[in-house]
């Protein structure tokens, strides 16, 4: 059964077969917020069963959405489901506010979870994801960060996003970290200079390869006083222009945080996202490093929107 929250009633959620051709059913969902057609949208689809990567994938073009999710049954004994993440253009191993959003979908719209403990646990690519709600906030365990190659190019870096090297911090490094996506953490020196950037498709086609996903800029200035981090992420060469919430890039920037003792060593702090594209999304970011061991969280508000079908042939 899929609810269509309190606002929808509620539909029987199968796959249809007829002539040939599957119904599938999804919900979409906006993610880092609680205020519908802000923050990051997302479609899940919560009877993956059936379909085969070319048609998840083509799915996840034709919503054209930032990710697409797709839930299956576990196949360990360590998760409750298994999904799987797809872009317009690529599958990914792990993304947050996919993760987020489908536990949100999970627990509050699908009438496939017949245990409904504290914590849902989600099985992706790089491992079992815990989520646990907490009043209307849910929050998501991630990976302890691992932290790879800094760069000292500061002009090739500018390249990527069309700011010159001035805009680029002296004083804190680019680096490359991941929770589960490799992202390349970017400090931008002040707001004025992260709100003119842009993805440069051409440098960041050739930049981004392998497992390094894409740059995630920051800045320590922010529209909101009450709010200690601005960021962005441009992915065009996934598909994505720009992402307006960006969970599995806000992990490594949590362990870049406390690596660099920014906000000491435990912290918890609100991101802002998303502004300059009219989607105005909110990540809560909860961090802390004690005997060189990192403990990362992410905790964000979902929304839902509708609901569609889709014939697949």
């Amino acid at each position: 059964m899929l609810h269509g929250g309190p606002r929808t009633g509620s539909v029987d959620v199968q796959t249809i077969m007829k002539g040939g051709m599957m119904k599938k059913e999804c919900v979409f969902i906006d993610v880092f917020t609680d205020v519908a057609y802000t923050g990051n949208q997302l479609a899940v689809f919560p009877e993956g069963a059936g379909l085969t990567s070319a048609q998840m994938q083509v799915l996840a073009k034709e919503i054209n959405y930032s990710e697409t999710t797709f839930v299956f049954p576990a196949d360990t004994a360590e998760a409750d489901f298994n999904i799987r993440i797809f872009t317009p253009g690529r599958e990914l191993p792990f993304a947050g506010h996919p993760t987020l959003g489908t536990a949100y979908a999970i627990m509050d719209l699908f009438d496939i979870w017949s245990e409904k403990k504290d914590i849902l646990k989600l099985a992706t690519k790089v491992g079992v994801i815990p989520l646990k709600r907490k009043d209307d906030t849910l929050w998501m365990t991630q990976n302890e960060p691992e932290f790879f190659a800094q760069y000292e190019d500061r002009l090739e870096i500018a390249g990527l996003i069309d700011l010159t090297p001035d805009d680029i911090s002296n004083e804190l490094p680019i680096e490359e970290v991941s929770t589960g996506n490799r992202v390349l953490i970017i400090p931008v020196n002040s707001l004025n200079a992260l709100q003119r950037t842009q993805g440069n498709v051409t440098n960041m086609k050739k930049f981004f390869r392998g497992d390094l996903v894409g740059p995630y800029l920051f800045s320590l200035e922010t529209t909101d006083a009450t709010v200690k981090v601005h960021t962005r992420f441009f992915a065009p060469h996934l598909g994505i222009l720009e992402d307006p919430a960006t969970g599995s890039a806000a992990g490594p920037l949590v362990g870049y945080l406390l690596k660099h003792g920014i906000f000491g060593k435990k912290f918890e702090i609100r991101n802002e996202q998303g502004v300059e594209m009219g989607r105005p999304s909110l990540i809560i970011m909860r961090g802390s490093l004690e005997g060189g061991k990192y403990s990362i969280e992410i905790g964000g508000r979902c929304v839902y929107v509708g609901k569609g079908e889709f014939e697949i042939t």
